[in-house]
């Protein structure tokens, strides 16, 4: 026996074995191709959601630096910058200081008075594509939206007169006029609209801030700073290194991370889904591409053994195999990568359009489609493992097999002993006995078959468990809301809805229900039960507090008055209310002799009264009247008409909206809510914007329209998904189950003709072969329905349904209707490959070897 040792020899033998098997090759190219696919359209969306996620989130939040140090303190300033300084990590930094909230009747929107240099205003996105940043006192530059506001033409060397809060705590304001050096187009999507002042200006005019006060919340003089490392690696290291190094060693302060680069948020991309997904296609992968391999290596088996004979070693035996599946990957691989990113470039809008649904049409999110080499690179790394893997159990077969068992499994000497044993059995046991004969075969062919049916049922689950109802009871109470808020406090307009536009609103035809909520701020003597009720929720909040919130409830307790958020409801707003206990009814709260106070449930397990139904609310305004009040309810104002700020010592007073307007002679309401009529949405929606919107164009108007747009848009991502997916999944599904059944007929052709010499008829053995598709389907449903009942639950609440939003419902019915699909596979597949066979005679069936 000579050992051969020539590679040549070896790879020439790769070269006739590809060529005995072209259907195989072309069959093995296209699963290889298919798990590439799978893996670069995988990377590629995912990439692209975190990218599009970080685009959206710099533009929205208007940073686009690493890291950012806000609320600083002078001492901590200088400490952190000459820290930063030093630091070899960091490529630049910007500088900045912020001075106040600008205060102007005509803004509906935030507005910040800052300095900042280049580096800074371009982290804001706020460099000025006019003119240039102030370098004098007298100079600022400033977006076109509050030049516009003002009425102010944006020209520079225009004059403006610009007011900004120097402290809001002692309500403290400063107007200046100054020069326009430089000014951009502003976007009203953003958090908020910049003034840049010069460092000159900025350091005379700021707030002298202190430690306390900027732990306390008044930021006002805060100084501020944005820094860009050299590369985007171990962020998080670095950015905490720096921190400590300059001193900060309480969470939450010095120099922090970028939100928008954190790229496995919980509430944005799942790093869980993402490990999910990679096995997912692995374990897809490897059920075709291991089957292939197995029915090719059984197939050759006689081969393999003459070779061993003649003094070829296991170990290359298994070179051999193993270069057949380099040499299929090589050419699989770049056509599945090629196809992949065009299908995750495809994908990529549907994917990242509704990070977060939006209920405000204009909130969407920015589209970037990475070509990131990595994507490719990791895409083709683990296709390969997943060929390797499959091609293992090939590799052992060759290489253990000796020639005396090749050539007894190419002669199907085991059959025929089976059929000797067997000749009485009927047709359908027959058929049950082969199935569980080849039961490792066949599980393969069940899983992979079963994989499909579980990501069509898990599709179905994950798109009827996201409820639109439950997202629309949280943000949006009505079919449209209308108001002037922003962001910050600061700057939101709590009169947003003028009596003019309230005239527009009532005239609108198509309008079932029209409703106001009014706001403003008082305080109220607190009497002694009130007192010890707050007593009590200080004491079981205390630890959650801070600082600042703590300093308001002792000054609360000091002077004896609570803050109240006094509002007034129409009939519309009325009717959304959630209440505790009985609910009273509009006519006689319409009278303006009663109020209803809401009800605590933040601090504790049971909603806590803060009044009870019969007791006297005594209410002494803020100009000067006066009047008491029967309690004649508990309720809460729905979440999305709510005072919509952080408070932490308060309590919500409702009067009816002319008793209100009586009162505090304030006729301009916070939130305006509107029903439409039935089919009437699309009329309403129209009539707001032709006319509200021409009135004001800076109202938000928010509308049930635009939210189930942005709701269909964020389900449909999951159809787009699970139906390449289950495509991919089937097609891999089905030829698993059409590769083995041809294999165990044609490996089986001389036993079936032997069944035949004995009796069997034509039919009889086709309804075995039948049968047998049956049951190898019937155990893929099987396995289906398990999969989903033990697993699919568990996985999908952890990965792709953790929005509050979500409610899952177990379901198998997607299965259960996908057997008349799964009979017809089952029944169609054995009898064409039977069929085929029986073209020849028996007699050239038993000679054939």
């Amino acid at each position: 026996m000579v050992k051969v040792e020539n590679k040549e020899t070896l790879r020439l033998l790769t070269k006739r074995f590809m060529k005995m098997n072209r259907a195989r090759n072309i069959i093995a190219v296209i699963a290889i191709m298919l798990t590439s696919l799978l893996f670069t359209s995988l990377f590629v969306g995912s990439v692209s959601m975190i990218l599009s996620k970080r685009a959206t989130e710099i533009k929205q939040f208007m940073d686009s630096s690493h890291a950012i140090a806000q609320n600083l303190s002078e001492e901590d300033a200088e400490r952190l910058q000459k820290t930063i300084e030093q630091s070899d990590e960091v490529e630049r930094y910007g500088t900045g200081i912020f001075l106040g909230a600008g205060r102007d009747k005509h803004f509906g929107f935030s507005v910040e008075v800052r300095y900042a240099d280049k580096n800074m205003a371009e982290s804001f996105n706020c460099l000025p594509t006019t003119g240039r940043l102030p370098e004098k006192g007298n100079e600022v530059a400033v977006s076109s939206l509050v030049l516009e506001a003002l009425g102010v033409t944006p020209k520079i060397g225009e004059e403006v007169t610009l007011t900004w809060e120097v402290n809001p705590m002692l309500k403290q304001y400063k107007t200046d006029t100054f020069q326009i050096c430089g000014f951009w187009q502003g976007d009203k999507a953003v958090l908020g609209q910049m003034v840049w002042v010069s460092e000159a200006y900025a350091k005379e005019n700021c707030y002298p801030v202190t430690q306390k006060e900027l732990e306390n919340g008044i930021y006002n003089g805060g100084k501020e700073y944005s820094v860009w490392y050299k590369n985007l690696w171990n962020l998080e290291k670095k950015t905490e290194n720096i921190s400590k190094t300059a001193g900060f060693t309480k969470a939450g302060t010095g120099l922090e991370i970028n939100p928008a680069y954190n790229l496995f948020e919980e509430d944005s991309f799942s790093f869980t889904s993402l490990i999910v997904m990679v096995l997912f296609v692995i374990l897809a992968g490897y059920l075709i591409i291991y089957n292939i391999f197995n029915i090719s290596v059984k197939t050759d088996i006689r081969a393999y053994g003459l070779l061993k004979n003649v003094g070829t070693t296991g170990k290359q035996l298994k070179k051999i195999v193993r270069m057949q599946a380099w040499k299929l990957s090589a050419v699989g691989i770049p056509i599945g990568l090629i196809f992949g990113y065009l299908a995750g470039f495809c994908m990529s809008p549907a994917l990242t359009a509704d990070a977060q649904i939006s209920a405000q049409a204009g909130q969407t999110t920015q589209t970037v489609v990475s070509v990131n080499p990595l994507i490719f690179f990791a895409a083709a790394l683990l296709t390969l493992l997943t060929v390797y893997l499959s091609s293992l159990q090939a590799c052992k077969m060759v290489e253990r097999v000796s020639p005396v068992e090749a050539l007894h499994l190419a002669e199907g000497e085991q059959s025929q002993k089976k059929i000797k044993k067997n000749t009485s059995v009927t047709w359908w046991g027959m058929a049950v006995q082969n199935v569980f004969r080849n039961w490792k075969k066949g599980l393969i062919v069940m899983l992979s078959i079963a994989l499909s049916m579980v990501v069509v049922n898990c599709i179905v689950m994950l798109v009827q468990g996201y409820d639109f109802e439950s997202y629309q009871n949280i943000f949006l109470a009505s079919d449209f809301q209308l108001d002037q808020m922003t962001d910050t406090l600061s700057s939101t307009n709590f009169n947003g809805i003028t009596p003019e536009i309230k005239e527009i609103l009532n005239k609108c035809p198509e309008s079932e229900k029209t409703g106001y909520v009014y706001y403003s701020e008082e305080r109220h003597k607190m009497e002694p039960a009130l007192l010890k009720t707050w007593e009590t929720l200080a004491e079981k909040n205390k630890e959650n507090w801070t600082d600042y919130e703590k300093q308001i409830w002792e000054e609360t307790k000091a002077d004896n008055t609570v803050k109240v958020h006094f509002l007034g409801i129409s009939e519309a707003v009325f009717d959304m209310l959630e209440w505790k206990g009985e609910k009273c009814s509009w006519d006689t709260f319409k009278s303006g002799d009663y109020v209803i106070v809401d009800y605590s449930d933040k601090y504790t397990e049971q909603p806590v009264s803060y009044y009870q139904s019969g007791e006297t609310f005594k209410m002494e305004y803020g100009n000067g009247k006066q009047k008491d009040y029967g309690v004649i309810g508990e309720a809460m104002m729905p979440y999305s008409l709510d005072y919509p700020y952080v408070d932490s010592v308060y309590i919500t007073v409702m009067v009816p909206e002319e008793e209100y307007i009586t009162q505090t002679e304030n006729q301009s309401a916070m939130y305006a809510t509107i029903n439409a009529k039935k089919g009437e949405d699309k009329q309403v929606k129209e009539y707001i914007d032709k006319n509200v919107l021409k009135e004001n164009d800076m109202i938000n108007v928010f509308s049930v329209l635009d939210m189930k747009a942005s709701f269909r848009r964020f389900v449909s991502k999951y159809y787009m998904i699970g139906s390449f997916l289950v495509v991919i999944l089937a097609f891999i599904g089905i030829m698993n189950f059409f590769n083995t059944t041809a294999t165990s007929v044609i490996s089986r052709k001389k036993e079936l003709a032997l069944l035949e010499v004995v009796g069997m008829t034509k039919k009889q053995v086709s309804k075995m072969l039948v049968t047998e598709g049956f049951l190898y389907l019937g155990g893929a449903f099987v396995i289906a329905v398990l999969l989903i009942v033990f697993g699919a639950k568990q996985i999908l609440v952890n990965t792709l349904g953790t929005a509050f939003f979500f409610r899952l419902h177990l379901t198998i019915v997607p299965c259960v209707l996908m057997i008349p699909i799964l009979v017809g596979i089952a029944y169609v597949i054995p009898k064409y490959q039977f069929e085929k066979m029986s073209r020849e005679s028996i007699v050239e069936r038993i000679r054939k070897e």
